[in-house]
């Protein structure tokens, strides 16, 4: 049994809700509790009893969290955890080789037999909602979550594994984070392509090729993977941003050599207010192209030294949103150091952007039928 059908036969939540998080999981990622908990329609603690239900393991409680083994985390260590999301607690008893371990997919038996080569101790698995196991690798490893992944304004009663209190992005507005609206299709736009770039990176994926691999996606990060093929060799970088609670977070992103980023795409998250290409962009609902139209560039320079283009500075960047009924929810921004974005590249994100949309729209259906 799923997790949406055990929640619905229990009355937990209702169907268009349900819905709902399934259109925020296709637009935005994160498992579908996850999306359940940041729309509000469940708390982490209904969370965790449904979860245990459905897998047969026991709940890694805050307190487990809270006292996990130092030992074992050292002797796992950050990549492994994250990768795997899955917190080591501690032996089960003295004398014992036996540890229990919370994942966030306690039915992995990949991660489970991983974690036991490890450890070199048998694991007895714990469930643990995504939300909290990625707060707490967080906590005992120091490594930043994507930003995607981190909330903000709590609510009463808001427990830690919820968010963190800083100041990593913006408040999201009153009544907490806005659905996605009810989807519709609309045309496609067709424009010309034109004559490739010459550039020191060679292409890495044609147009005709990158339209194909959008159309027929299976999933959200094949579509953010197109875009990044298809900027290798066309411009010196590009980046896929998520639209969340008045932010533009980053998730997937290519920046051409010798440039490097100078921090994670993951963990970029860019205030949308004031004035900024993106701004613009993002509430025009239409491509911008030109320089920043602020002169300070407080929002495009932060971007630029994430993206490690320092010198020179672009001149003019190229912004293409991805609309869902009207409202952007991905931003896809790119420039090219040596002028302006060429005609090809402008005409060609903005058809992959409406692509995008399309493909979006289609992956919600199939949700919905499944």
């Amino acid at each position: 049994m799923k997790l949406g059908t055990l929640l619905l036969r229990n009355a937990a939540i209702g169907l268009s809700q349900l819905e709902a998080a399934l259109r925020n999981q296709v637009l935005y990622g994160g498992r579908l509790g996850t999306n359940l908990v940041e729309l509000g329609f469940i708390d982490l603690e209904l969370l965790s009893t449904y979860l245990a239900e459905l897998s047969g393991y026991p709940i890694a409680t805050p307190t487990l969290l809270d006292d996990a083994d130092k030992a074992l985390l050292d002797k796992l260590g950050s990549d492994e955890a994250h990768r795997l999301r899955a917190v080591p607690l501690g032996y089960l008893g003295e004398g014992t080789d036996t540890v229990a371990v919370a994942f966030v997919d306690p039915t992995d038996q990949h991660a489970l037999q991983t974690l036991e080569a490890r450890l070199g101790a048998k694991v007895t698995p714990y469930v643990v909602p995504e939300l909290r196991a990625l707060y707490y690798l967080e906590r005992h490893f120091g490594t930043p979550r994507r930003a995607r992944f981190i909330r903000s304004s709590p609510r009463p009663g808001t427990d830690p594994g919820e968010l963190i209190g800083d100041d990593r992005r913006r408040s999201q507005p009153a009544g907490g984070i806005a659905m996605p609206p009810k989807l519709t299709l609309e045309p496609r736009r067709r424009r010309a392509s034109q004559a490739p770039l010459t550039h020191a990176v060679p292409m890495a994926l044609a147009y005709g090729a990158a339209c194909e691999r959008i159309d027929t996606a299976s999933n959200r990060e094949q579509i953010a993977e197109a875009f990044v093929e298809y900027a290798k060799g066309r411009c010196d970088a590009l980046v896929v941003l998520l639209i969340r609670d008045g932010n533009a977070l980053g998730w997937r992103g290519y920046v051409a050599p010798p440039n490097k980023p100078a921090r994670p795409i993951e963990e970029l998250s860019l205030p949308l207010g004031g004035a900024s290409a993106l701004q613009a962009c993002h509430d025009a609902g239409q491509m911008y192209l030109g320089q920043p139209p602020s002169p300070a560039k407080p929002v495009e320079s932060t971007l630029w030294r994430a993206l490690g283009a320092s010198d020179p500075m672009p001149v003019e960047v190229l912004v293409v949103p991805v609309l869902v009924k009207q409202r952007a929810v991905n931003l896809i921004y790119a420039h090219t150091l040596g002028g302006s974005p060429p005609p090809s590249l402008v005409n060609e994100l903005s058809d992959l952007a409406n692509r995008a949309q399309s493909s979006y729209l289609r992956l919600i259906r199939q949700t919905r039928g499944s």
